[in-house]
This record gives C-alpha cells, sequence and structure tokens, in this order.
C-alpha cells in the first residue's frame, strides 16, 4: 500500500533547482513573543475555555528563559559537520510583545509595545539573555532572523478589548493575548496572523509595522534580516513588495501560501524551494518536521529522518521546522528535556548517515540559491 505522507514528501520536493551540496536546515519561529506567562494564566484560562488544553501551544509555549538557550546550546556544540561547523538554528524573532499597562491606561484607545529586550529584562533571568543570544550568533549556533514585529493582529485584537469581546478582556488583565477566537468572520482560531487584513487602511497599518520591526531587528542585532517567515503562514505580493522595499529577498514558508482576500477563505498558493517571485525574491519551503511538542506519540527522529533523505535524495535542501515550543521549558520543563534528547539523537544519526551533510543557516542558503 502507497504511504500518502511519503508520496506528499517526494511531490514537495520534486520542483525546484538542485544543490550538489547536502544542506540541512533548521527553521525555528516564535523567539521573543509571549504566549502563555505562566502555569496559572494557563490554569485561568482553561477553567474558561478560553485555551483547549489539546492545543500544544496553550500548554507549553511560553517566552524563552536563560536555562532554554544554555540547555539547547548544550546538545548543539556536541556536533560539527564536515566544514567544522555546529549545527545552527534559524531562530525567528517577533520584535515587539504589547505594552498591557500603557494599552490600559489608555482605555484601550492606542497600541504600545515592548521589545521583546524589555520583555527579557522583566524575567529573573533577564541580565543573562542578550549576552546569550550573542555568545549564540557569535558561535554560529544561532541565526535571527524577522519573523514580525508582533505575533498578533493588532487591530482586531484592540477592537476586541474597546469591545470588551468575550473572554478578551480576562486574558489581557493576565497579560495574554493567545486565546481562542471563534468569531466566524476572523479566517482563523486565533489572532496570531498579524499579516492578515480586510481593506487598504489595515493593510498600511500592517506595512508600518513591518518596516518599524525591520528597522528595530538591524539595531538590536546589528545585520540585516535577508529572510523572514510570515507569521501563521498568512501574506500577500503586497507584504512581499514591503519586505523587498526593507531589503528582505528570501521568504521562508510552507509549500502553502495563505493570500488574505477580504471578506472570504484565504487564497492558497503552492509553492517549491529556490521559486522567485516578480522580485526576484526566493521562497524556501519547509520539507520537514521537527515538532515533538505538538505529538508525544509521534516518533520525530525517524520522520525526520525521512524527511531529510527525501530531500537528498531530489537534490534540495532539507528545511526543518522546529518551532521554540520545543525548545523552552517553563510551562514543563520535562517535555523541554525529553525534546532535546529527541534533537540530540537526530544531529547525531544525521550525521552518521550523511557525513557530508552541512549546517547551514536560512540566510546563508539564500546566497547559495543565488549563486550562478
Amino acid at each position: 500500500m502507497v504511504n500518502k505522507v511519503t508520496v506528499k514528501k517526494h511531490l514537495i520536493n520534486v520542483f525546484g533547482k538542485r544543490l550538489k551540496r547536502k544542506y540541512l536546515v533548521f527553521e525555528s519561529d516564535d523567539w521573543g513573543s509571549i504566549r502563555i506567562p505562566n502555569v496559572a494564566t494557563r490554569e485561568a484560562l482553561l477553567q474558561r475555555n478560553l485555551i483547549q488544553k489539546s492545543d500544544p501551544f496553550s500548554q507549553f509555549d511560553v517566552i524563552e528563559a536563560a536555562d532554554d538557550y544554555m540547555s539547547l546550546y548544550e546538545i548543539l556544540t556536541k556536533y560539527k559537520d564536515c566544514e567544522g561547523q555546529y549545527p545552527v538554528i534559524t531562530t525567528n524573532f517577533i520584535l515587539n510583545n504589547p505594552d498591557f499597562d500603557k494599552i490600559a491606561a489608555s482605555d484601550f484607545s492606542t497600541y504600545y509595545d515592548e521589545s521583546f529586550l524589555q520583555t527579557y529584562n522583566a524575567n529573573s533571568d533577564g541580565n543573562k539573555m542578550w549576552d546569550l543570544v550573542q555568545d549564540g550568533i557569535n558561535k554560529k549556533l544561532i541565526k535571527p532572523q524577522f519573523h514580525g514585529s508582533e505575533h498578533l493582529n493588532v487591530l482586531r485584537w484592540m477592537h476586541y478589548l474597546k469591545d470588551k469581546h468575550e473572554g478578551f478582556p480576562f486574558a489581557f488583565k493576565n497579560k495574554c493575548f493567545t486565546i481562542d477566537d471563534r468569531n466566524v468572520k476572523n479566517r482563523r482560531s486565533n489572532l496570531m496572523a498579524t499579516y492578515d487584513y480586510d481593506n487598504e487602511q489595515e493593510f498600511m497599518f500592517v506595512k508600518e509595522r513591518i518596516l518599524k520591526g525591520l528597522d528595530q531587528f538591524e539595531e538590536i542585532f546589528g545585520f540585516k534580516s535577508e529572510t523572514t517567515i510570515a507569521p501563521c503562514y498568512v501574506w500577500d505580493s503586497k507584504i512581499e513588495t514591503t519586505l523587498f522595499q526593507a531589503g528582505v529577498h528570501g521568504i521562508q514558508g510552507s509549500y502553502v501560501q495563505n493570500c488574505p482576500v477580504p471578506n472570504e477563505n484565504f487564497k492558497k498558493i503552492y509553492r517549491f524551494n529556490g521559486q522567485k517571485n516578480k522580485l526576484n525574491q526566493t521562497y524556501f519551503i519547509r520539507n520537514g518536521l521537527f515538532e515533538p511538542s505538538l505529538d508525544s506519540n509521534v516518533d520525530w527522529v525517524n520522520k525526520c529522518l525521512e524527511s531529510i533523505a527525501i530531500a537528498f535524495k531530489w537534490g534540495k535542501p532539507a528545511i526543518i521546522s522546529a518551532h521554540r515550543i520545543n525548545f523552552v521549558g517553563g510551562l514543563d520543563e520535562s517535555q523541554r528535556t525529553q525534546n532535546l534528547k529527541n534533537l540530540d539523537d537526530l544531529l547525531r544519526i544525521a550525521l552518521k548517515r550523511w557525513p557530508d551533510l552541512q549546517f547551514t543557516d536560512s540566510a546563508a542558503l539564500l546566497q547559495s540559491y543565488n549563486k550562478k
């Protein structure tokens, strides 16, 4: 019997330019962004049915801490590829989180933000956090890229708060916005799709936030973000133009792009690795998953190894989706410990199976695709 999942993996890799080298890339979203603040808030939201226990992001995802970085680095520094490079994680950062106190003081009339560095500094080990980020960059263990100014549809959220819509005021008091949204007018089940918009006014706000975020990114990290990943894989050609104008030339994503269409469901466009748009931006398609937090019953090591093998068979880079949720332990340290053990196994087996593989990040991969 034909395994449909395996066939799908082959189809994702058929099209596009072949590369001679076996590149292994880990793309990890959501760094810098808040999700569930703490266990007490999670339980309060569950009791009010504002989040679901079956949702792993509501169970485990939380702002990263110093121990998360150190634990991840401990695994990465155990391994080197044929060129002497450590495994490197493309850490896609959200630059800002809501400033809840200022928003409340404005009576929900104005949106205010704080940078992720301010969010870090509010934590007990905040003074270590930026040093750890810089250490990871310098040792080529992480390569930050731009995920968004915030991981939130700001205008819809502010409208809900002003109107005291369902559970949003309660979540706000607990410094949280990532609750379920069952409004039939919303194309998703929450307000996390930052670039979803319905009219030109909303688009102009989104555009302004993207440009602000990219400027912040360069100011904080000291280099431009060459690639990006749209929150929730929702974006369109107008977003791409905005990103291009700010110097972004690589678009990370799934093989399915969700394009917002006013008052309709998302328009789906299928992408492949190395594909170019009219602006000569390059699409990178995630063709493998390492997401053990999403389902502990899945053998994620072998599932990911199969994806890597298929990508290499077709001469494609193996681009592995591995969200931050897998590497943070603030809500459940045991799941982080198990996930890092799985990562350890994955890296060890992959290097043994493909001794000529090369670890690289999304920005460096862009340069490889653009070589003539």
